[in-house]
């Protein structure tokens, strides 16, 4: 039987996930880099999850996507920065929180899909509104312009068409597929474990990996809520709060000049790299 599953819109949009569910979503992807100390890991971690499931839950992110991000208010966001006009914190934090229902929902594609890689637009997109987030953080005046630029590209009528047909162009990833996928993530920690010294880019690959674990985990505690769920979703928030701080002051490092991004090697912070240890170990080996 042919379980490699090619999806329509319809399939895609039917049944609707209650308000209640997406709500719940949203809410833990706002907290994806809480600090939970005294959190732990179950002895292992299993990834016996069913085609449906994996559909379910690429479902439900890009239900929060299309309900939840209106191009044009995000428009009209990203026009004030390309004319340099004042940006508000209430500016930001509606910047913040569209870019975070993008970001899930590229994730979601990424694990949940059977090719496993990013949508090409659709990723470019994301991508370059997160520059565009760093710029204005480090109040980068011409590189904010010159994002902005693009991302309004993006958001035009026959850019975005192709950015929505790309998102119902979904093969749900079978149960093999799936697994194969999470350990070569978690053998490409692994792999940066080994090393004695990364640089800022290499910490941010890995950083990555780990966000993308953590959006995975609060798809599954919203849609299959358990112990299990949660205690991971906790364990691996943690380590993406401790890295995003580290990575915050790398990137205005960066900005600075005072230290090459993707040149300057330095030690794992001891805390970061235990846990990232940790985490692997609950995993098996390719």
């Amino acid at each position: 039987m042919n379980t490699h599953l090619n999806t329509t819109k319809n399939v895609l949009d039917e049944p609707l996930f209650t308000k209640e569910q997406c709500d719940t979503l949203f809410a833990a992807v706002l907290v994806h880099d809480d600090i939970y100390p005294n959190a732990t890991l179950p002895d292992k971690i299993h990834l016996n999850y069913t085609q449906d499931e994996l559909k379910q839950c690429y479902r439900i992110c890009r239900q929060m996507w299309k309900q939840g991000v209106d191009r044009a208010e995000l428009n009209k966001h990203i026009a004030k920065l390309m004319w340099n006009r004042p940006f508000s914190e209430e500016d930001k934090l509606t910047y913040h929180n569209i870019r975070a229902k993008i970001k899930h929902l590229r994730f979601a594609y990424v694990a949940c899909d059977e090719r496993h890689r990013y949508p090409k637009r659709f990723h470019v997109m994301t991508a370059i509104m997160g520059g565009l987030q760093d710029a204005f953080k480090n109040n980068q005046k011409y590189t904010i312009i010159g994002l902005a630029a693009i991302v309004r590209l993006c958001l035009s009528p026959v850019f975005y068409h192709f950015i929505e047909k790309e998102m119902d162009d979904f093969k749900p990833s079978t149960p093999e597929s799936y697994r194969k996928y999470i350990l070569s993530e978690i053998d490409f920690i692994r792999h940066h474990l080994a090393k004695e010294v990364v640089t800022s880019e290499e910490f941010h690959k890995v950083r990555i990996v780990i966000s993308r674990q953590v959006a995975l985990y609060d798809n599954l505690k919203t849609l299959y809520p358990s112990d299990y769920h949660t205690s991971i979703s906790q364990y691996i928030s943690t380590i993406n709060g401790l890295m995003g701080s580290m990575h915050d002051k790398l990137i205005t490092e960066k900005f600075n000049k005072t230290r090459d991004y993707y040149k300057d090697a330095f030690e794992m912070p001891t805390e970061i790299r235990e846990r990232l240890t940790n985490l692997t170990q609950k995993y098996p080996q390719i």
